[in-house]
């Protein structure tokens, strides 16, 4: 006999992943018990203001030479029923009935001592949906679909769509084929759509959105959750927080409209700085001049803009800036074709001249492209970035490094101080795919030189602290800490189009708030990225160092400095974890430096984490564990702690689990793991 585990729920608790289990009677020469491959898993989430129709299918391959018959299992959400539900399983309804809480933990529990497996404690605080699926056939797919709705919970300033995608425990091999995909549609304009924990694409218009997470081979060892906000106000502001017995973490979103009118649309100046010294040769200046042409055939009638081609010599298209009308761009797309590769690298006089055209009164931007290190002229890094500082006044600086022999340090240290960003086109990567993609998110200046004040909460360690420019389209996530709590405001300050534009907002930052435990992970993330870039780009000192090893050590987030939490065969698939702290700072070109720039950047930017599942760490809510000696160790776990241990299945365990359910997702990682609770250290142990 089998069970199914679909695990669905949009809100308050979104399962959705199937897991079939074998249950007696089996043929004893089958040995251990296993559980079935999920070969295929697609779920499609539909919210029409604030109801969330979802719907799953999944696909199973039964290995036995034999058919079986299975149990259809489905935890619910805690104090919710969806208002319609109902399970096909190849074609054919199938009848089910629903065990409230405590009859449910019997069932999952009963599970546990026969598969000598915790994974599914994962799910012992819910309600129970379960049905018999008969007949399962040898050698075998089986097909299940899920259809059911229900009403989204808000979570603070967010409505909340949260599916537990966690079973990597029970799940045998990774899924080949994961599609979780959702459009939402709501009568007032939709502001934040942003996934904590999973990276996903997002198109949002002004009062729709759709977007999805697509992987193959996934081991899924992490809950997809998905947040939006929807607000009538054109620049907006939102937060989450938590806050257990420390200083308290937020995550402030701020948003503006998906697009502007034509009256709204901020006439912009830009320079493009292009590398075509010799090295630039080939497909490199071929895709270059396919994105530089489609960024000028693109720009607005009211923007002014300007090319400079450089190599050993400076190659103007025109001496200052001029107006995007038609004689112009295709006077500049001719200027474009016309560009070759060849001599050397001159940035510092590429660099100035482009700044000497910007800086008047509208948003201006400098886009620099390079694939190499200056070789003429002014050559010394510390030289070209004191030259670009002076010469900096209100431009943004847009940096893009190309294959591997650029100075990561010299176009770090320019996107820094031009308050921009940089990005590294490795060689198998298309660099025309990377100029269009930025014009797309720089095409509408929404609000120039944002900044962010609070009143009456003192806030500390704010990732990112310069926001740069915003656009419209753009949503802005800051995380940050906060001492003690009450009511604060909020304040973003900018301008448009000269004239000075102000909001205020007023929050609560809670005394006690538990339930968002994924945002002090996002923060400290950002937080130790952004260490590491201080040491990067300023080297060492042991303020810095101390901090990223006690947040690494806290947080499980592997750096140079903390590799040794994770075993050896796992650092390959980790950009910092074999990196030694000295490499960190002399990998300026090749392709560990650019590596490990992608990858700081990423730290700093990103809200999902999008590194690879390790043995060694496990990350659940705000505890890390780390494998010792073949056992999973709280992070809070210290030598002397007081200890008890208790064998794995036994009577005392499940006691344990009913004395603090809400541990029990702890307890899931391992039958052999180490768990703090109130200050006593439970060591659970096999059987003998």
């Amino acid at each position: 006999m089998r069970k199914i585990t679909l695990l669905l729920i949009c809100a308050v608790a979104l399962f959705a992943d199937g897991v079939i289990i074998p249950m007696p009677p089996r043929p004893p020469w089958h040995g251990k018990t296993r559980y079935l491959t999920m070969k295929d898993h697609q779920v499609k989430i539909n919210i029409l203001n604030n109801i969330c129709q979802v719907e799953v299918d999944e696909t199973f391959y039964n290995p036995y030479d034999f058919q079986i018959e299975g149990e259809y299992i489905f935890p619910l959400p805690k104090g919710a029923m969806p208002s319609k539900f109902s399970l096909i399983v190849n074609g054919k309804e199938i009848k089910g009935e629903v065990l409230e809480r405590d009859q449910a933990r019997r069932i999952y529990e009963s599970i546990v001592r026969r598969m000598q497996d915790p994974a599914l404690l994962e799910y012992y605080e819910h309600n129970l949906f379960r049905a018999k699926v008969f007949p399962i056939l040898a050698k075998k797919d089986v097909k299940t679909s899920i259809r059911y709705e229900y009403e989204l919970p808000r979570k603070e300033d967010f409505y909340e769509v949260f599916y537990p995608f966690k079973i990597e425990g029970v799940s045998p091999e990774p899924i080949d084929n994961v599609v979780i995909s959702f459009n939402i549609a709501t009568e007032l304009p939709i502001k934040q759509v942003f996934s904590p924990t999973h990276k996903i694409d997002v198109v949002k218009e002004e009062k729709t959105a759709k977007g999805a997470y697509e992987e193959t081979k996934v081991k899924p060892d992490k809950d997809f959750i998905l947040y939006y906000s929807v607000s009538r106000k054109e620049f907006d502001l939102s937060l989450l927080t938590y806050k257990k017995e420390e200083d308290g973490f937020f995550l402030l979103g701020l948003s503006t409209p998906a697009e502007p009118t034509k009256q709204e649309i901020l006439p912009k100046d830009i320079v493009f700085v292009v590398d075509v010294s010799g090295s630039m040769s080939g497909e490199k200046i071929q895709q270059a001049k396919n994105g530089l042409n489609f960024f000028v055939q693109h720009l607005n009638p009211a923007d002014r803009f300007n090319i400079i081609a450089f190599s050993s010599d400076i190659n103007a298209f025109k001496n200052g800036l001029v107006l995007a009308a038609k004689n112009n761009i295709e006077e500049a797309s001719r200027f474009i074709k016309e560009l070759q590769a060849q001599g050397g690298t001159n940035i510092n006089d590429a660099l100035i001249k482009g700044l000497e055209m910007l800086g008047e009164k509208q948003p201006s931007y400098l886009l620099f492209l390079t694939d190499g290190l200056p070789t003429v002229g002014i050559t010394k890094l510390d030289e070209i970035i004191k030259n670009a500082k002076e010469n900096l006044e209100r431009e943004r600086l847009f940096v893009f490094g190309v294959g591997y022999d650029v100075n990561t340090i010299l176009l770090d240290m320019l996107s820094k101080e031009g308050k921009g960003v940089s990005e590294y086109i490795e060689p198998a990567e298309d660099l025309e795919i990377a100029i269009s993609s930025l014009y797309s998110k720089i095409m509408y200046p929404a609000l120039e030189s944002p900044n962010i004040e609070f009143k009456n909460i003192d806030v500390y360690k704010l990732h990112p602290s310069d926001l740069g420019d915003l656009f419209y389209g753009q949503d802005v996530i800051i995380a940050g800490r906060y001492k003690k709590s009450g009511n604060g405001q909020v304040i973003l300050k900018g301008k448009k189009k000269e004239k000075a534009i102000v909001l205020e907002e007023g929050f609560n930052f809670p005394d006690k708030s538990e339930e968002l435990d994924f945002i002090p992970l996002i923060w400290a993330r950002k937080r130790v990225g952004n260490l590491l870039s201080e040491i990067r780009l300023h080297g060492e000192n042991k303020e810095l160092t101390d901090e990223v090893i006690a947040l690494g050590k806290k947080y499980g987030i592997v750096t140079p400095y903390t590799s040794y939490l994770v075993r050896e065969e796992e650092r390959a698939a980790l950009p910092l974890a074999a990196e030694r702290p000295a490499y960190l700072r002399d990998a300026v070109s090749g392709s560990s430096g650019v590596r490990i720039a992608k990858k700081l950047g990423r730290m700093k930017s990103e809200i999902a984490e999008t590194e690879p599942s390790l043995i060694s760490i496990k990350q659940v809510g705000e505890k890390t564990f780390y494998l010792k000696d073949g056992i999973y160790v709280d992070a809070e776990y210290k030598e002397g702690m007081k200890t008890k241990e208790i064998k794995f299945d036994s009577s005392e365990y499940f006691e344990l689990l009913k004395k603090y359910p809400e541990y029990a997702r702890y307890f899931s990682i391992s039958s052999k793991i180490i768990v703090v609770i109130k200050g006593v250290g439970y060591k659970i142990v096999e059987q003998s």
